[in-house]
């Protein structure tokens, strides 16, 4: 009787494991292959220069209500004109709001929807009391023969200038679109893009343009960035996390501290803080799942196991991604308190208390279905909840990975860079692309450039730098998509200097 029933649970383990293994191997199906391109010829050191002069331009952006630096702004536009003559002369550019430029390149063929490419003219300050640990100062667009130094040297006026450093060399080849090019190039992305992105995505909308597709900021060529993954990957942003933050306030009878209440003010908020944190909106493993997918063949065994069978290895899969705030943060609606307030002298109980929580959503939860969340885990009559400042937008929609913009950069990505795999990803962030959703179905987020973990501290951190190699690469990597997306190009391109 025994042997019987031996026999059939082996004969269940190995139908088990050739259930798994085969899952495995369909899951973690390598790319198809594609041969290197070869890469048009550029001077390094002249692009070098030219990105330099322009992080010398105090475009600095610190709140959504402050004025510009009309002058810095100013500055910066002057020299995108002297730097790029025949871009400036060809393309029709118009100034939106205040300092926000979109170019438009008129293509041949008006059957063909128009593409655009993006990214920001500003950047994040430099904190003061750091100044004396930048090896050059940030503004001051220093270069040392390898690099180039300065606020904006990765966030993100390189993006903007290795486009116009594009343009202007098609232009100067005598080169001419099938497809018309927007190039919109925002004012204020580090504070939310409403005066730039937003009104140039309107701008559009108004005059009833569809875009085939848009490219912004977004994913780098990572690498050591994933765990278990080893290789560099390219990530391509399909969506962004939506945004909320929520004021709590807490009520209680306020009074001298010699006879408190059982539950003051404080502590009722800190009851409410420490319910939030314990309890986090639930994961979802779609996104990821998605990007250890493309990422499959260069994953470590244990990975490619558990997310091609999530039906029996989620939980492992989930706790694995929970290590680290980084992967918790790609799997879930996250919850961060970031500021609180209460109390006015040591001996005073305060008749108010107040924290403002922010959550970055997943695109599977909706502002109103996190601001219930936290509603029933907070369950105390005695707190107000209220959107922070309108500080609430929905998680941008998922642009589709067999989408023609996705499967053209991916290869584009493969011939260029040969050893960096290519996968989708959620953006954590906000970028202007969120805006763009609104004039076209695919929406992508990425930037041509190799960043390790010392490279990725230094944006918005200190001594943020470019190598020259790295800058020229970029603009490589622009006049070889556009090849694609615009039109092919001429044989003179490759001849210039």
């Amino acid at each position: 009787m025994l042997v019987p029933i031996l026999v059939a649970v082996l004969a269940l383990i190995f139908i088990l494991l050739a259930v798994i293994l085969i899952r495995t191997a369909r899951f973690a199906r390598p790319p198809e292959q594609v041969e290197p391109v070869g890469l048009v010829e550029l001077d390094a050191d002249a692009a070098a220069a030219h990105l330099a002069a322009a992080l010398r331009c105090r475009t600095v952006t610190t709140s959504p209500d402050a004025e510009p630096d009309h002058k810095e702004f100013n500055k910066l536009r002057h020299t995108l004109e002297q730097l790029y003559p025949r871009a400036h002369a060809t393309l029709k550019r118009e100034i939106i709001s205040d300092h926000s430029l979109l170019y438009c390149w008129q293509g041949s063929n008006p059957e063909l929807l128009p593409i655009l490419m993006t990214a920001h003219l500003d950047v994040v300050p430099a904190d003061p009391s750091t100044i004396d640990q930048w090896e050059h100062p940030p503004f001051s667009g220093g270069m040392d023969g390898e690099y180039i130094w300065g606020r904006g040297a990765l966030d993100i006026k390189s993006q903007v200038m290795a486009l116009l450093e594009s343009v202007e060399k098609l232009l100067k080849a005598g080169f001419k679109p099938e497809r018309t090019l927007y190039l919109a190039f925002g004012q204020d992305e580090e504070v939310g893009g409403a005066r730039g992105a937003a009104r140039i995505a309107a701008t559009l909308e108004e005059r009833g343009e569809r875009l085939e597709l848009v490219l912004d900021e977004g994913g780098a060529i990572m690498q050591g960035q994933l765990p278990g993954i080893d290789a560099p990957v390219a990530l391509i942003g399909v969506s962004e996390k939506g945004y909320l933050s929520l004021r709590l306030r807490a009520r209680a009878k306020g009074g001298h501290s010699m006879a408190p209440p059982p539950a003051s003010a404080i502590g009722r908020l800190s009851r409410a803080i420490k319910r939030l944190e314990e309890k986090p909106l639930p994961a979802h493993l779609d996104a990821i799942k998605t990007t250890f997918q493309a990422v499959g063949p260069v994953a470590d065994t244990g990975l490619q196991i558990g997310f091609a069978n999530l039906w029996l290895f989620k939980r492992a899969v989930r706790k694995r991604m929970e290590s680290s705030p980084q992967s918790n943060a790609a799997i879930r609606t996250t919850t961060a308190v970031t500021m609180v307030n209460g109390g006015i002298k040591d001996n005073i109980l305060p008749q108010t208390a107040e924290a403002v929580v922010n959550f970055r959503l997943m695109p599977q939860d909706s502002v109103a279905r996190v601001i219930e969340h936290v509603r029933r885990v907070v369950d105390d009559d005695a707190i107000t909840i209220e959107i922070f400042e309108n500080s609430a937008w929905e998680a941008s929609p998922v642009s589709p990975v067999g989408g023609s913009a996705y499967q053209s950069l991916s290869r584009c990505i493969r011939e260029v860079f040969s050893e960096a795999v290519p996968a989708p990803y959620l953006v954590m962030g906000a970028t202007d692309a969120r805006y763009y959703g609104r004039v076209s179905d695919q929406v992508l987020r990425f930037t041509p450039m190799l960043l390790d973990k010392e490279d990725f501290a230094r944006i918005h951190g200190i001594n943020e730098r470019i190598h020259k190699d790295a800058f020229r690469l970029m603009i490589q990597f622009y006049l070889h998509l556009l090849r694609y997306w615009i039109g092919p190009l001429p044989e003179s391109v490759a001849e210039q200097d």
